[in-house]
């Protein structure tokens, strides 16, 4: 039709509605007919067989512009159908590929109580694609408990099959200290020693009586006043694991003795004149240096959250154990690359981690509170 063209090809034509549809191609088959088709007046009688034709086409126009008109209307409807089906045909097919793949995850070892794996690491040995998430493993008394697996975590050369021990992050306003901290709610919120005197505060995270061989994670505290890092174990190397050893974190398991795990200490600057109460790594060459407990060995971090001459204040700017903020005299942003550790153990255990927060002395004068606390076991 001519002025299909005009109104911009299908697409003009196609956007009339159909009163409009209906009266262009009324018109443009009338002026068709009217030209072409019908006999010139002036014989005898042609005039009123010219209105009789006249009358019959306009007829016929009408009844074949409202079939094209159905026509028409009928092809969009069965496109828009078939876009339709087309787009439900693929939300079926990506429903059925997501209900297969769920189903097929129930089928893995961990993907339901009565069928637990024994470690995130099978798991993830199995089936090096699985996402990281919560499965069923079998704990060493044969129940089977639901645990959160990281499958994308890299530590100590080892990707994924991580088991998930704490992750706390008191930065989120959602989070509470666990059992056995203190909360504290400003200059931030921290999680702090529990008593007032000298000692230790213990949290105990749980491994659900599941076998590991190594212990990944880190722990993000601050400086409050003046601790002095291994300066408890220097005055006094009859003290043990069990004792106040260190003013930072201690993170052991076990009991009787506890078996050492890594130590957070906490130094109370970097320029003191007491080399004992500050990072080994500051002063590694003076002979009056912190002395390292046996039963820690290399197996820590030292950090302190003042660079130059400390002050009894909290130092909010300078996190401890974050592998940043060192100054000139200090190496301890290298020494065994925080801000995480990997420690592999000499056997496997079932034995939970114990995290405890300690200083030498009352907590008015030091304290060493933590924002975050991750820890994975494999």
């Amino acid at each position: 039709l001519g002025s299909a063209q005009e109104c911009g090809g299908f697409l003009g034509f196609m956007a009339l509605t159909p009163d409009q549809l209906k009266k262009e191609i009324r018109s443009q088959m009338t002026n068709l007919l009217n030209h072409d088709s019908l006999p010139e007046n002036g014989s005898e009688g042609e005039g009123d067989l010219h209105a009789i034709t006249n009358a019959a086409i306009e007829k016929a126009v009408v009844n074949i512009s409202d079939k094209i008109v159905d026509k028409v209307n009928s092809a969009l409807i069965s496109s828009e159908i078939s876009m339709a089906v087309a787009n439900l045909s693929d939300v079926v097919d990506r429903l059925v590929s997501s209900t297969l793949s769920q189903l097929h995850q129930l089928q893995l070892p961990g993907g339901t109580p009565s069928h637990p794996a024994t470690s995130c690491r099978e798991i993830k040995d199995l089936h090096p694609s699985s996402p990281s998430g919560h499965y069923w493993i079998r704990s060493s008394n044969g129940f089977s408990v639901q645990v959160y697996c990281d499958m994308t975590r890299s530590c100590g050369g080892i990707t994924g099959g991580w088991m998930q021990v704490a992750n706390i992050d008191m930065s989120n306003h959602a989070e509470t200290c666990p059992a056995g901290l203190r909360m504290l709610t400003s200059p931030k919120r921290l999680c702090g020693i529990n008593s007032d005197g000298p000692g230790c505060s213990s949290a105990v995270f749980s491994v659900q009586g599941i076998e590991y061989s190594r212990v990944c994670g880190k722990i993000i505290g601050y400086q409050q006043k003046s601790p002095d890092a291994f300066s408890p174990y220097t005055g006094n190397h009859r003290l043990t694991i069990d004792d106040v050893y260190v003013d930072g974190v201690s993170l052991t398991y076990g009991r009787n003795p506890r078996k050492h795990i890594w130590t957070f200490a906490a130094a109370l600057d970097e320029v003191s004149t007491i080399p004992r109460n500050v990072c080994p790594c500051t002063n590694i060459h003076d002979s009056d240096a912190a002395v390292i407990p046996p039963y820690v060995g290399r197996d820590y971090f030292c950090d302190t959250g003042s660079e130059h001459r400390f002050q009894y204040k909290f130092y909010p700017d300078d996190p401890l154990w974050d592998g940043q903020g060192c100054g000139p005299l200090n190496t301890c942003c290298t020494f065994n690359t925080p801000p995480w550790f990997m420690k592999q153990l000499p056997s496997p255990t079932t034995d939970d981690i114990e995290m405890r927060l300690c200083c030498d002395q009352p907590r008015s004068n030091e304290d060493v509170p933590v924002e975050t606390i991750e820890l994975y076991v494999y």
